[in-house]
């Protein structure tokens, strides 16, 4: 491949200029495609184009205003395949229904079955930003390797009601969730067999984090006297017939002593509702909003956390968490009007997730989803969890630890660890199925829908324009003249001139349906778009 190409960016993150423009105040620059498409990119799974041109005619305040208006509980989850339930037919939810004993793959079903309805929800091509704080209270908030398609569902609805408010009574809540209870162990921690996996995790990734060590169990935020003390207030829950059961006999009643990073507090038998005292006492202090404002930085911006940015927006952000309560949306809304969002630092400098990946080729590429076939739509979003996002290392309830997926906290690598030897090369084979419809997910050929995405660029039949376009869409920044020079005079037009493109174009406009006239437009369309989304580039957003 010529150099022009493979001179392209290295998959790399980029280098804040000096000095970083790190402010949380309200950015008040041109408001461009480029910072549409930024905004539409880091809160959609795959922007459309019309999504991003939505964005750009509306202005910053109207798309904040669109992308967090409050969403309804979707319709649950169906039986879309599994024909011995004897509970549920074909077409109808399995929530609520018993699970017969002795029917050989019925938890599979319903288990595929709530995969598919998540997957669902991320196709749909809504305008909100509800998606992205899910999956990111998926990857903070961790529960995996629970079969019960029944505790999966209480998990993932509390997500929901949660994903922009008030993440104190989230934390509370989410302690005594029967599938948390099952995932950490709170279910077997009893005054005489302590168990000390949530107590641990509550504060080390989930609320307040460690900071250095700085004694013997001596961290900066807690000690391990903390730890034991909060496990022994924790005690006596059990899930019983689906639901989180106090039992006070398995209860720890003695005297908790707190250590000094707690003022030395203590917590006497608070029975059933000493769970929340131990939330209250941990949200108190002022590093809770700070670290899970780091978090969604890290999420929606950058990972590279600098002293300025430290400064002039997490601290910032933490003290607006604290002033509404610790209900996340103003936090969110502030961290994405910002004018650091919106900086050279930011733009472009994150590596899309497999998520994101695979919503970009999909929803972005216009491929057809089905909509009227509600069996067919489940299939559908199976295939896609199984065959893309399962095989790329991001599925819903496959988090490989309670600590989440490692590009979100990993030093000091982060969202370089979704690009391996193992998921690159998968990543091509997406494209190559995308670009040439050589795989079927159902009854559908993977294929982007090429001529649809140019029809609606402004001047499509320019053969400059509309390869600006095409890279405005799909990339986070613009390539270089001499990358675009041999797109069109080595991709698009081999050895032509750029009329013919003008003509061939014409003529496929006033012969739609002629196949003779759109196969050759489409062919070209394809080669470049093979170049396009295999460049390093298009790994960033």
């Amino acid at each position: 491949m010529s150099n022009a190409i493979t001179k392209s960016k290295k998959i790399e993150l980029k280098n804040c200029p000096t000095p970083n423009p790190a402010s949380l105040s309200p950015y008040q620059g041109e408001w461009t495609w480029r910072e549409a498409a930024h905004l539409m990119r880091r809160s959609l799974f795959g922007p459309t184009y019309d999504q991003i041109k939505e964005s750009l005619d509306s202005g910053l305040e109207k798309t904040i205003e669109v992308l967090f208006e409050p969403q309804s509980f979707p319709d649950l989850p169906i039986n879309y395949y599994f024909e011995n339930d004897p509970e549920v037919p074909i077409g109808e939810t399995w929530v609520g229904k018993k699970i017969t004993q002795g029917i050989q793959g019925l938890q599979n079903a319903r288990n595929n079955s709530l995969s598919a309805w998540i997957v669902n929800q991320v196709l749909e091509k809504k305008m909100n930003i509800l998606q992205k704080m899910i999956l990111f209270w998926h990857n903070h908030l961790v529960i995996s390797d629970i079969f019960s398609s029944g505790f999966k569902l209480q998990y993932f609805a509390l997500l929901h009601k949660y994903a922009l408010g008030d993440f104190k009574q989230f934390v509370t809540d989410m302690t005594i969730n029967p599938g948390m209870l099952l995932y950490l162990n709170g279910n077997e921690n009893t005054a005489e067999a302590p168990n000390e996996n949530y107590g641990r995790e509550l504060m080390e990734l989930f609320t307040i984090g460690k900071g250095p060590l700085v004694g013997d169990g001596d961290y900066t935020n807690y000690t391990e006297q903390d730890v034991v003390e909060f496990s022994r207030a924790l005690s006596g829950w059990v899930v019983r017939n689906g639901k989180a059961i106090f039992r006070s006999n398995r209860h720890d009643k003695g005297v908790k002593q707190l250590s000094y990073r707690f003022g030395n507090k203590t917590i006497g038998n608070l029975g059933a509702d000493e769970y929340k005292k131990v939330v209250d006492i941990i949200f108190a202090q002022e590093e809770v909003s700070k670290f899970i404002c780091r978090q969604l930085y890290i999420w929606f911006a950058n990972y590279e956390i600098t002293e300025d940015v430290e400064n002039n927006v997490i601290v910032p952000m933490a003290k607006i968490l604290r002033d509404n309560n610790y209900v996340v949306k103003p936090v969110v809304k502030a961290l994405l009007q910002s004018e650091h969002f919106y900086s050279e630092c930011i733009i472009g400098a994150m590596i899309k997730s497999p998520i994101d990946f695979a919503m970009t080729l999909i929803k972005t590429g216009e491929f057809p989803l089905i909509e009227d076939d509600i069996i067919k739509k489940y299939r559908y979003s199976n295939l896609v969890n199984k065959r893309i996002l399962k095989k790329q290392e991001q599925s819903y309830f496959g988090l490989p630890s309670v600590a989440g997926w490692p590009a979100y906290y990993q030093e000091p690598v982060y969202y370089k660890i979704w690009l391996s030897s193992v998921t690159l090369p998968l990543r091509k084979e997406l494209v190559e199925a995308f670009i040439k419809g050589n795989k079927k997910l159902g009854d559908k050929r993977a294929t982007m829908d090429l001529l649809s995405i140019v029809s609606k660029f402004e001047s499509p039949d320019d053969p400059d324009k509309l390869l600006i376009s095409l890279t405005d869409l799909f990339l986070a920044y613009r390539l270089t003249d001499e990358q675009y020079l041999f797109l069109k005079t080595q991709v698009l037009l081999p050895g032509l001139p750029d009329y013919e493109w003008t003509v061939e174009y014409s003529d496929y406009i006033n012969n739609p349906g002629d196949e003779s006239k759109s196969k050759p437009i489409l062919n070209r369309l394809k080669e470049v778009m093979l170049v396009i989304l295999n460049m390093a580039e298009f790994q960033m957003m």
